[in-house]
């Protein structure tokens, strides 16, 4: 029973979620997401696309491959600015709106303190301290430092991204135009499509579509939980 409480409890919570409840994104953030930028970004400068350029470059690799690279780089064009790896981070995050919510989270991955656990002082599983003992002792209380954060990108910033450039723009109309094509398809085949070659050939997305619940201006966001 409990556990049932506690799942009801993270129901709801998700149920009643706001944009503007506080706990997901904030400020300038969320007045992005609200009116995203209508142009494509620009980098301003050559080094600043040579930062982000070398960024995505060394996508897989270490950061201190960044940082020996950016060095090297630099003994070579003294006169050049190109951004260290912090400053490529914020300028990546200005230009796409991509940015994370950060939570405190159990020391040992236990839990999040999220929900009905966001006021909690201790993992409720563990039993480990949410914040660091030590520095909570010597502030008095004062200084309350989690043990450890998660990272949470949301999507709606993810998305908008994406018709922000010309070529993952057009990519973003394919089901539009894929699903055009299957209905042309079901017209000329007595109501079977040619293939079954794409998700979007199955009957939940036809049905949608002919009952007008998904529009050919919609973005449909596929989902598994397992």
């Amino acid at each position: 029973l409990p556990d049932l409480q506690r799942d009801m409890k993270f129901i709801l919570a998700l149920w009643e979620a706001l944009l503007d409840d506080g706990i997901g994104l904030i400020g300038d953030a969320l007045e992005r997401l609200r009116n995203p930028p209508r142009r494509q970004p620009e980098f301003g400068s050559a080094d600043i696309e040579y930062g982000v350029s070398l960024f995505l470059a060394l996508e897989h690799s270490s950061e201190d491959a960044f940082h020996k690279t950016r060095a090297a780089t630099l003994a070579r064009h003294p006169e050049d600015d190109i951004p260290s790896l912090h400053r490529v981070k914020k300028i990546i995050s200005d230009l796409s709106g991509v940015t994370s919510i950060i939570k405190d989270m159990c020391i040992d991955s236990c839990v999040a303190f999220v929900g009905p656990y966001t006021e909690l002082d201790e993992c409720p599983m563990c039993q480990k301290p949410r914040y660091d003992p030590i520095k909570l002792r010597l502030s008095g209380g004062r200084v309350k430092q989690p043990q450890q954060v998660f990272h949470t990108f949301p999507i709606g910033p993810q998305l908008q991204a994406l018709w922000q450039h010309p070529d993952s723009a057009r990519q973003m109309h394919y089901r539009r135009r894929r699903m055009q094509e299957i209905i042309e398809q079901l017209e000329c085949n007595d109501g079977l499509p040619i293939a079954y070659d794409d998700i979007i050939t199955g009957s939940s997305d036809l049905d949608a579509v002919r009952h007008g619940r998904i529009k050919p201006e919609d973005m449909v966001l596929v989902t598994y939980i397992g």
